[in-house]
């Protein structure tokens, strides 16, 4: 049987995956790089884009945060970390997993310092960072979970992508409603042990 492979640099985006197979429990080797390595062929074989997260399943190649984590989350349905194919809260899964994209792109423009014109602003996919993010904060006030009533693995994404825009990007400030969200899921046990792993992976690589 086919083991899962991760591919991955620490840190990077690869964190959150590695986060994603510690709550299913999952089986898998770890393949660690560095950043040169990922525009190298041997590498670039696998994602021509030459960036991480990768993830090899057999023949099956998987590139792009969400959708490994989609992938992970309904190979392991016995983790209840998305919800039942074909019901309403399905799709509103769908909905938030593509609506993060528009916040990561929102997010680089911010700290590119690029100002939208109107017309672009109607054309773009994300309006503008005020909005987009303002969604976002009124959808988690009050919310434990972004849908539903149990941790799924948007929430995992979501949590990940907080940190990253508040603690690396820093376009985001530290507001009490992103951080009770985001911590209150940083501090799943899951989460502890995968930062222990790549933290040893880093040490290992020196």
């Amino acid at each position: 049987m086919s083991k899962i492979t991760l591919y991955t640099v620490h840190p990077s985006r690869g964190n959150n995956v590695r986060w994603m197979l510690a709550e299913c429990g999952a089986d898998y080797d770890t393949v660690a790089l560095d950043y040169p390595q990922l525009k190298e062929a041997d590498y670039l074989a696998i994602n021509p884009m030459g960036k991480v997260p990768a993830l090899t399943h057999g023949d099956t190649v998987l590139t792009e945060t969400v959708a490994i984590l989609t992938w992970l989350a309904e190979r392991y349905p016995e983790k209840a970390l998305i919800p039942p194919a074909g019901s309403d809260a399905r799709g509103e899964y769908y909905r938030w997993l593509c609506f993060a994209l528009h916040l990561e792109y929102a997010a680089i423009d911010r700290k590119r310092a690029i100002e939208n014109s109107e017309e672009v602003r109607l054309a773009i996919g994300y309006g503008d960072f005020d909005t987009a993010f303002a969604a976002l904060q009124e959808r988690l006030r009050g919310r434990e979970y972004l849908i539903g009533d149990r941790f799924s693995a948007l929430d995992l994404y979501y949590s990940g992508l907080l940190a990253w825009l508040i603690h690396r990007v820093q376009v985001l400030p530290a507001d009490a409603v992103y951080l009770d969200y985001m911590q209150r899921h940083l501090a799943r046990p899951a989460h502890q042990r995968a930062v222990a792993l790549d933290e040893a992976l880093l040490a290992e690589m020196g």
